[in-house]
C-alpha cells in the first residue's frame, strides 16, 4: 500500500478542522508555523527592498559636500583655505507592534489546526499593511521629529525627512551642481498636476544623480489625469491586436489595477501603487543603491521579522501576542520627491 510522503505546511494545517490541535500535535504545529513566518519574513524583505535598505543601524552620517573652488594664483601664490561640511547624523526610529493572538493552554485544547492556521495568516496581513502604514508616514511627513529609542536606551535621535529646507547639507549634484540647504526642498506643490510641473518634479530627483530607473508612484484616482497629461506614452493593453507593423514592447500589466506600470512620462516609469495616497505623487529611483528609506530592524537575528512572542520557549504556542519590531526613515534625503497636486502649498497628510 502506497504511502504519502512529504512536509506539512499552512495549506495543511488550514484543511485540518475537525481534530484539535493537541490531538494533531503541537511540536508538527509549532514546526509548520515557524517555518512559514521564516518564509513570510523573507518575502517581506523582498517587498520592501525596492523602497527600502534593510538595515540594523539606527543611526547614520548623510554625507554632504562643499561647494569649493580652484583658486588661481601665481608661482608664489596660495589659494585660502576652504573647510569641507561633513554630513549630518540621520536616524531610524524602532516601534514594537503586536497582534494579539491569546493561544493559552485552555484554547489549545479545543483550537483546530486550521484556527491557529488562520489567526498566523490574519497576523500577517496585519503585519504588511503596518509596515505599508510605517511607509507612508516615513514619505509624506515633512517636518523633522526626534524620536526617543525607548526599546534599547532611550537615546534622542534626529529622524529626518526628504529634503526638507532645514539647513542641513545638501550633497553637491552630479555636474557639480550646488542647492541651498535652506530654500530647496522635495516637498512640492501645485493646484492641479501639469505636465509642467510633474517634469520639474522629475528632473528634481534625477539632478542629484538618481536616474538609473525613476519612477513615479501614483494613486489609482490620479490615474485618468496622468494619462491626459501631454508627453504620457501609455504601455498597450495585451488583449489588443495590433499591426505587424507596430513596435512589440513592454505591456499593460491587467493582473493588478493598484499594483502596475502604466506607461512613460519623461522618462520616468508611472506606476499604480496601493499605498500611493490620492494627491501625493512619489517620485525616486528604485534602481540605486541608495534607497530613499531605511527598514530598521533589531540587531539580534531572532528578534526580526514577525514572531511568536512566545514567554515559555517550552512551549512556543502559548502566546499571547505576534510582535514585529521595526521603523521606517528616510535614509537618502535626495532619492525621493512627493508632488502634493491638491493646493498650493505641502500639506503633510494625516496617516491614521
Amino acid at each position: 500500500m502506497a504511502t504519502n510522503t512529504g512536509t506539512y505546511d499552512i495549506a495543511s494545517l488550514l484543511s485540518f478542522r475537525q481534530e484539535t490541535a493537541a490531538t494533531f500535535g503541537l511540536d508538527t504545529i509549532a514546526e509548520v508555523l515557524a517555518a512559514d513566518l521564516a518564509a513570510w519574513n523573507q518575502t517581506v524583505t523582498e517587498m520592501v527592498s525596492e523602497m527600502a535598505e534593510v538595515t540594523t543601524d539606527r543611526q547614520r552620517v548623510y554625507g554632504t559636500s562643499h561647494a569649493g573652488e580652484m583658486q588661481e594664483v601665481d608661482e608664489y601664490g596660495k589659494a585660502s583655505t576652504q573647510k569641507a561640511e561633513v554630513g549630518d547624523t540621520v536616524g531610524f526610529p524602532l516601534r514594537l507592534m503586536q497582534y494579539n493572538l491569546g493561544w493559552t493552554a485552555k484554547y489549545l485544547q479545543v483550537a483546530t489546526p486550521a484556527d491557529l492556521a488562520a489567526q498566523q495568516i490574519a497576523a500577517q496581513d496585519a503585519h504588511w499593511r503596518r509596515i505599508q502604514k510605517e511607509i507612508k508616514r516615513a514619505i509624506y511627513g515633512a517636518s523633522n521629529y526626534t524620536f526617543r529609542d525607548h526599546l534599547i536606551d532611550n537615546v534622542e535621535l534626529n529622524i529626518k525627512r526628504f529634503l526638507n529646507a532645514d539647513g542641513a547639507g545638501v550633497p553637491n549634484g552630479p555636474n557639480g551642481e550646488v542647492f541651498d540647504p535652506d530654500t530647496h526642498t522635495h516637498y512640492d506643490a501645485v493646484n492641479g498636476v501639469t505636465a509642467n510641473a510633474l517634469t520639474a518634479a522629475i528632473n528634481d530627483v534625477i539632478e542629484h544623480g538618481h536616474g538609473g530607473a525613476v519612477k513615479v508612484g501614483i494613486n489609482k484616482a490620479d490615474e485618468s489625469a496622468v494619462r491626459a497629461l501631454s508627453g504620457f506614452v501609455a504601455y498597450p493593453d495585451p488583449r489588443l491586436v495590433y499591426r505587424a507593423s507596430d513596435t512589440p514592447g513592454q505591456t499593460l500589466d491587467i493582473s493588478r489595477l493598484d499594483n502596475r506600470a502604466i506607461g512613460i512620462f519623461g522618462g520616468a516609469e508611472i506606476w499604480v501603487k496601493s499605498w500611493v495616497l490620492d494627491n501625493y505623487y512619489f517620485i525616486w529611483d528604485s534602481m540605486d543603491t541608495n534607497k530613499p528609506l531605511a527598514f530598521r530592524q533589531r540587531t539580534q537575528e531572532t528578534l526580526q521579522g514577525l514572531r511568536l512572542a512566545a514567554s515559555n520557549i517550552d512551549y512556543p504556542l502559548y502566546v499571547d501576542f505576534m510582535e514585529a519590531e521595526f521603523g521606517l526613515g528616510v535614509w537618502t534625503r535626495t532619492n525621493g520627491l512627493v508632488l502634493y497636486v491638491g493646493g498650493s502649498s505641502y500639506t503633510s497628510p494625516t496617516i491614521a
